[in-house]
């Protein structure tokens, strides 16, 4: 038996695992701006947290997060959008 075979078994496959939140809880303020609501998220993939702090109510920071994770998922599945260019001048 191989070792690239045992490794294979033993390592999860990060690429089947979607990106999702695990976490939102308030936090301190970075900086020491005190005005206004501060959260920290963690998005996660496997064993690999992404941290991120945001202004705002926990609802828009959900948003926004929520934002990110399909952006990273739409990413890791190769569908982000095209921009499909012509060389062709209006009107010819």
């Amino acid at each position: 038996m191989s070792n690239s075979k045992l490794t294979s078994e033993k390592t999860p496959n990060w690429k089947s695992e979607p990106f999702k939140i695990i976490e939102v809880c308030k936090t301190e303020a970075p900086d020491g701006d005190n005005k206004g609501n501060w959260y920290r998220y963690v998005i996660s993939q496997g064993n690999e947290p992404l941290i991120g702090v945001r202004k705002g109510s926990k609802k828009s920071v959900v948003e926004a997060a929520n934002q990110v994770v399909m952006c990273l998922n739409q990413r890791r599945l190769g569908k982000m959008g095209r921009i499909h260019l012509s060389t062709r001048k209006n009107g010819t």
